[in-house]
């Protein structure tokens, strides 16, 4: 071969490898573009998914929020809810405790005041366990009503007499209490959320039947919403006009002693079906309830309490006063004395925040004094049943 011809193959044989050079070179950048681009799309599917997120649970809480506006606002004065001077408020630290109302009214717009409450419970809630306490307080418990009279009179009397403003000062000067919050319902809204629930399961004695039945049809006058009676004992399944009936039952056994049992019943079997429902039911219940609810709590304490909601837990249950003396007075009719205001107190504190050897303060005890005085109902022991509906 001649050195020409050898110059020309070595030039050849250089190309050759130039162009193998290249393609390699050029198969390895377009091997990294292609990895370059799945992360590209990887990134941006997996952001797409994150606003997708945080758009639905801004939904979720804009609809929520919607929600909320449905529910009556009252307002009240803080400053003025008669907290007890010599109360040390450090014992009642770590509990969220509200007013709870039932009016027997028939228009939401009377949930302020001008009817006496029907039903008066007190729930304490523990901020640290979740575990909600309820205590129904006789609406024929001889308290005094705290608007600078001085007069004692059922407790039921003081909703009627100045709303939940005064109902909630009652509450606070006879038994030590720090109530700043309330709510109110009519009996519309349990027959409602009952029935949007699918009803609940009680127990009913033979010797409630003639009253409930009676009760029913008082239900349907009332509401409009019909219902069949009830002609079986046992366990049952109630609708919403049937359990408010029951709820409302007072002629049978202890007269209201019993009935506030009925309710913390109702309440306890509500609050558990509605933990285990799914949000197209709550939402109903929602849609029928809040319209049928006056309360103090602003929107953001609504929306705190409904952030846990499904991590209370109804706990014991009990009715004030826990020794009494039922008697009739000349002029303020069938009453319940407490036995004495100040042990009844006392026990309460234990019950309600763990509280042992609790001494009320002198407001209590002068309450306390008045109270004896007025009708020679002396002190007696204080034994306290807890119940729990589960």
């Amino acid at each position: 071969m001649s050195k020409k011809d050898e110059k020309k193959t070595n030039k050849n044989n250089n190309k050759k490898q130039d162009g193998r050079k290249s393609k390699a070179k050029s198969t390895k950048k377009s091997g990294n573009a292609g990895k370059g681009g799945n992360l590209k799309w990887g990134l941006a599917l997996f952001f797409e998914l994150i606003i997708l997120a945080l758009m639905v649970v801004g939904y979720v809480f804009y609809y929520r929020d919607s929600k909320i506006k449905k529910i009556v606002k009252i307002e009240i004065d803080k400053e003025d809810l008669a907290i007890n001077e010599d109360l040390d408020e450090t014992k009642q630290e770590g509990y969220k405790t509200i007013a709870l109302f039932g009016i027997d009214s028939r228009d939401v717009a009377n949930l302020g005041q001008g009817t006496r409450s029907d039903s008066i419970m007190i729930a304490s809630i523990n901020n640290e366990t979740k575990e909600v306490k309820i205590v129904s307080v006789y609406r024929d418990t001889l308290f005094e009503i705290e608007n600078d009279s001085g007069i004692t009179s059922k407790v039921n009397a003081a909703y009627a007499y100045g709303g939940p403003q005064l109902a909630i000062k009652t509450l606070n000067a006879n038994l030590d209490l720090q109530i700043t919050d309330f709510v109110t319902v009519n009996f519309l809204a349990l027959t409602k959320a009952i029935d949007d629930l699918g009803g609940i399961t009680v127990h009913v004695e033979e010797n409630e039947l003639p009253v409930l039945n009676l009760a029913i049809s008082e239900q349907i006058s009332v509401t409009g919403i019909y219902s069949d009676g009830v002609f079986t004992t046992g366990d049952l399944l109630l609708n919403g006009t049937q359990a408010t009936a029951y709820a409302r039952i007072r002629s049978t056994d202890q007269g209201d002693i019993t009935r506030t049992e009925r309710q913390r019943d109702v309440i306890s079997k509500i609050f558990a079906k509605a933990k285990t429902s799914d949000l197209s039911t709550l939402d109903d219940v929602i849609d029928d309830v809040f319209p049928e609810i006056a309360t103090s709590l602003t929107e953001d304490e609504i929306k705190e309490l409904s952030n846990a909601i499904f991590e209370y837990e109804i706990g014991n249950t009990v009715g004030f006063p826990f020794a009494y003396t039922p008697m009739t007075h000349e002029t303020k009719g069938s009453i319940i004395v407490p036995a004495d205001l100040s042990s009844n107190v006392s026990a309460l504190h234990e019950f309600l925040f763990n509280e042992t050897g609790y001494v009320p303060t002198g407001k209590v005890q002068s309450i306390s004094s008045s109270i004896q005085s007025e009708t020679g109902v002396l002190a007696q022991p204080v034994v306290v049943a807890p119940q729990n509906f589960q």
